[in-house]
C-alpha cells in the first residue's frame, strides 16, 4: 500500500471541518429546527409556522475493502452541495457488524434526496473514499422513499492505491412517455458520475465488484428520480434495461423572504442559490469545495412591504434545498442567530404555491461586517463588471459580483461568515475572469491576494486597482516584411 500526495489535502479539508461544526453546525435533513422550516401554503400565511414533514427509518450498510487499523472509525457524513461540500458536513459514526461491514439508521425526511459520502477517521485525520481508478468521490446519491435499506461498497480510500478488481454498469435513460433518449441525464453509482450523451447511454466505471446503488437524476428537476440496487461484476460490463423516466409538471413556485432591517442597501441583490441547475448549483468541482455560482441563481426583487420575492416554475415533486444569499451558498449567506449554516429545504408540490421564509441573520457569530471599497482604472470598459474573489484555506472561491456605485467604483459588504479563521485574503477582477483579468497585482491562481483580519468593529477599506492582467489599449500592429 502507498500514500499518496492528497492525503494532505484531506487533512486540510479536517481542519476546516473541524472549524465549521465548531461554530456553525449544519440545520440538516436529520435535525430540522422549528425556524428555518418553511411554510408551504397556496396562501402567504401570517407569520413563519413550521409543516413537519414524514420521516422515513433509513439503514445505511457499507462493505470495506479491508477491515480498519487500530483507532479507527467509519463516518456517514451527508454533504451540502448548496454551501459547498467542504464547509457544511452531517457526519454519522457507524457501527460494525463484522471487520468489513458497518451499519447506521438514520430517520430522514421521506422523498428527500441525500448526497453522502463515506469517510474513515484516526483521531484527527479523516480520509475520503475514492474510485478503484483512485479518482475523489464527490458524493453518492440516495432517493428516500419511504423505510427503506441501502447496501454500498468502498472500493478505495484515498490514502491508499486501490487493490479490488474494476466492474461497470452501463445503460439507456428514455422518456417513458415518448421513448426518446434523454441526454444530460446525471447516472451515479458507487459515488462515481456519469452523464448521458445525445442518445441517452452512459456508462459507469471503476467500480468495485459488489451491491451497488444506481441512481438516475436529472439535475434540472425536470424528470422523476429513479433508482435501483445493481450488482456488479468484477472484470466485466454489467448492462441494465433501458431506464425509463417520466418527467415532471411544471409549477410557480413564489419565494417571499423578510431580512433584518438595515442589512441590505438600495440594489443589493439577494440570490436564491439551491441544489438544481435553475439555482446556481452546476453539479461540478468549483474552486475550493464550492459548487455553486451567483450569477447563475434566481434574484429577488424587493416588494413594497419590505420584502423580497421571486417566482420560479420548479418541476413538482422535486426535492428543492436552498438558502437566500447576498453572495453565493457561503458567503454573505443566512444563518441562524446562533451562528449555523441554514440550508432549507421543500419537496414541490403539484399547484403553485407560495413560500414565505424569513433570513434571521446574514452573520455568523460577533465579527462585523467589512465593506470593500475599489476604485478601478479610468481604461475599464463600461460594459465590464467588477468581482471580488476570497480566499480561505482551499484556494480561491468562484468570484462573487460587485455594486456600482459610480463609474469607476465598486462596493460589496461582506458579512459572513467571518467565524471559521482568523483572516483570509481577497482581491479584484474583471467579469469573473479571475486569474486571468485580475488586478494586476494578484494574478494567477497562486496569487495570495490582499489580506484582511475580521474585527467586532466595522471595517471599510479602500483599495485602488492601478491596472489589470489584461492590456486593454492594444497598440497599433507593425508589419513586418
Amino acid at each position: 500500500m502507498m500514500s499518496r500526495p492528497g492525503l494532505s489535502r484531506q487533512i486540510l479539508f479536517f481542519v476546516i471541518i473541524l472549524a465549521v461544526l465548531s461554530q456553525a453546525c449544519a440545520i440538516s435533513l436529520f435535525q430540522w429546527p422549528t425556524f428555518p422550516t418553511p411554510s408551504v401554503s397556496t396562501q402567504i400565511p401570517s407569520g413563519p409556522t413550521s409543516t413537519p414533514a414524514p420521516r422515513a427509518k433509513v439503514t445505511f450498510s457499507v462493505r470495506l475493502p479491508e477491515p480498519l487499523g487500530p483507532g479507527e472509525t467509519i463516518d456517514l457524513t451527508v454533504v451540502d452541495e448548496v454551501t459547498g461540500l467542504a464547509y457544511n458536513p452531517s457526519p454519522y459514526t457507524m457501527n460494525p457488524v463484522d471487520s468489513v461491514t458497518y451499519t447506521k439508521e438514520l430517520e430522514i425526511w421521506d422523498q428527500a434526496i441525500i448526497r453522502y459520502r463515506y469517510v474513515r477517521k484516526n483521531g484527527n485525520t479523516i480520509i475520503n473514499e475514492d474510485t478503484n481508478r483512485d479518482q475523489a468521490i464527490r458524493y453518492r446519491l440516495f432517493y428516500i422513499s419511504g423505510n427503506t435499506q441501502i447496501t454500498d461498497t468502498v472500493s478505495s480510500w484515498a490514502d491508499k492505491q486501490a487493490n479490488t478488481l474494476t466492474g461497470s454498469i452501463s445503460g439507456n435513460v428514455l422518456d417513458a412517455d415518448t421513448g426518446a433518449p434523454i441526454p444530460d441525464i446525471l447516472v451515479t453509482a458507487g459515488g462515481v458520475h456519469a452523464f448521458t450523451d445525445a442518445a441517452g447511454r452512459f456508462q459507469i466505471t471503476d467500480l468495485r465488484g459488489g451491491p451497488h446503488n444506481l441512481v438516475v437524476y436529472a439535475m434540472d428537476g425536470m424528470y422523476q428520480t429513479f433508482q435501483q440496487g445493481a450488482t456488479v461484476a468484477e472484470n466485466s460490463n454489467t448492462p441494465v434495461q433501458d431506464v425509463r423516466i417520466k418527467r415532471a409538471p411544471l409549477v410557480n413556485v413564489t419565494f417571499i423572504v423578510s431580512v433584518p432591517p438595515g442589512t441590505v442597501g438600495p440594489n443589493v441583490p439577494i440570490r436564491l442559490a439551491g441544489n438544481l441547475l435553475q439555482l446556481g448549483n452546476t453539479f461540478s468541482d468549483l474552486r475550493a469545495g464550492f459548487s455553486t455560482v451567483a450569477d447563475r441563481m434566481s434574484v429577488l426583487s424587493p416588494t413594497a412591504d419590505g420584502r423580497y420575492s421571486v417566482t420560479i416554475p420548479l418541476p413538482a415533486g422535486a426535492d428543492v434545498q436552498y438558502k437566500y444569499t447576498m453572495g453565493d451558498g457561503f458567503w454573505n449567506s443566512e444563518f441562524t442567530s446562533d451562528g449555523r449554516f441554514v440550508t432549507r429545504r421543500i419537496l414541490v408540490p403539484n399547484q403553485n404555491t407560495v413560500i414565505e421564509d424569513s433570513v434571521q441573520t446574514w452573520q455568523a457569530g460577533p465579527k462585523a461586517p467589512i465593506v470593500f471599497d475599489v476604485t478601478v482604472p479610468s481604461n475599464t470598459s463600461s460594459t465590464d463588471k467588477i468581482y471580488i474573489q476570497f480566499n480561505l484555506l482551499l484556494g480561491w472561491s468562484p468570484p462573487i459580483p460587485m455594486l456600482q456605485q459610480e463609474q469607476y467604483r465598486w462596493v460589496y459588504k461582506l458579512y459572513g461568515p467571518l467565524n471559521i479563521t482568523g483572516s483570509f485574503t481577497y482581491r479584484f477582477c474583471r467579469n469573473a475572469q479571475c486569474d486571468s483579468a485580475d488586478d494586476s497585482q494578484t494574478v494567477g491562481p497562486t496569487a495570495h491576494g490582499k489580506n484582511i483580519t475580521p474585527a467586532l468593529t466595522p471595517q471599510n477599506i479602500s483599495d485602488t486597482v492601478s491596472s489589470w492582467a489584461w492590456p486593454l489599449n492594444v497598440g497599433p500592429a507593425t508589419l513586418v516584411a
